[in-house]
C-alpha cells in the first residue's frame, strides 16, 4: 500500500467520480482506477460500489477513508513540523522547446528557483515523439509543448496558455495587406520557419 494510493482513494471518496478525481489530480483515469484496484486486491476487499457515472463507498471503505484522512493529516504535519515548506531537494527532468524556454519560462524558472533552491532543474530540448512513453517511464517528470494536436493515453494533458500566430510578410507580398488568414491561404507559398527545436 503506498500513500499515493491512499490519497487517490480519499479524493475519488470526496467527489464520487473517478473522472473529477483524475482531473484533480492531474491524472489519467486509467491510472486512477488501477490505484483504487491495486488497493481492493491487497485489502480484498471492494471499497467502491459503482452506481452509474457515480461511485459511493462500502463500509470498507468508509472505515479506510478514515485511516486515509488521519495518515494524510499526520503526514502533512510531519511535513510541517519537521521538513518544513523549502525542504524540497532532488531534481526535476523537464523537456520543453527551446524556444518556449527562451522566451516564456526565464521569469517561471527564476521564481521555482528562489522557492526550492535545493531542487535541480534538468532542461531536454523536445520533440513530440516517445513523449508518452518517456513520461510514463519516469524518464521525465513533466513537459511543456508548444502544439493543440496532442493525444496522449495515460498522460495529463492541461492546457496553459494560447496565442495567435502572425505573418511576417514582405510589404509588397499578395498577403501583407490582408487583415486575417485562414491556413489555406498560405498553400504554395515559401515559408521560412526557425529551426525545429
Amino acid at each position: 500500500m503506498e500513500f499515493r494510493q491512499l490519497k487517490t482513494f480519499r479524493v475519488v471518496a470526496e467527489l464520487t467520480s473517478f473522472t473529477r478525481a483524475a482531473e484533480q489530480l492531474h491524472l489519467a483515469q486509467s491510472s486512477v482506477s488501477a490505484q483504487i484496484r491495486g488497493l481492493e486486491e491487497e485489502l480484498q476487499v471492494m471499497l467502491f460500489d459503482r452506481i452509474g457515472r457515480r461511485v459511493l463507498l462500502t463500509d470498507a471503505g468508509r472505515k479506510l477513508y478514515d485511516y486515509a484522512r488521519r495518515i494524510e493529516g499526520i503526514t502533512d504535519e510531519l511535513r510541517s513540523e519537521v521538513a518544513g515548506e523549502r525542504y524540497a531537494r532532488g531534481s526535476l527532468t523537464i523537456r520543453m522547446p527551446e524556444t518556449l524556454a527562451t522566451v516564456y519560462m526565464v521569469p517561471v524558472i527564476e521564481e521555482f528557483n528562489r522557492e526550492y533552491p535545493d531542487v535541480r532543474l534538468i532542461f531536454i530540448n523536445c520533440a513530440d515523439r516517445q513523449l508518452a512513453r518517456e513520461l510514463n517511464a519516469g524518464r521525465i517528470d513533466l513537459a511543456f509543448l508548444m502544439t493543440d494536436e496532442l493525444q496522449m493515453q495515460d498522460v495529463k494533458v492541461v492546457m496553459l496558455k494560447s496565442e495567435e500566430l502572425v505573418l511576417a510578410a514582405a510589404p509588397t507580398h499578395l498577403l501583407a495587406s490582408r487583415r486575417s488568414l485562414e491556413l489555406l491561404d498560405l498553400n504554395g507559398q515559401t515559408i521560412l520557419y526557425p529551426k525545429t527545436d
